[in-house]
């Protein structure tokens, strides 16, 4: 965020919301850029072969038991999330 209030002229203590700075630069929220980037990935591993090792491991189902208590998000959660 320092980048973006170096280049509106924007100092700490003028107290801008950071929100607004980006509406006046033109640019998205940093989680829609992050959604996009994953979305794009996700695409780039759908058309790869079977056979590649990323697409084997996006499907790799781990043996074992699984800790009780809330479970820890995985990237395949995450971009069925942004599918839906």
């Amino acid at each position: 965020m320092s980048i973006i209030r170096w280049t509106c002229g924007v100092k700490l203590n003028e107290r801008k919301k950071s929100e607004e700075l980006r509406e006046l630069l033109g640019l998205e929220p940093v989680s829609l850029m992050i959604k996009k980037s994953m979305l794009r990935w996700f695409g780039l591993i759908e058309r790869k072969d079977y056979n590649d090792w990323v697409k084997r491991c996006i499907t790799w189902e781990v043996e074992g038991i699984r800790q009780t208590g809330c479970l820890k998000k995985t990237w395949w959660d995450c971009v069925k999330n942004d599918i839906f």
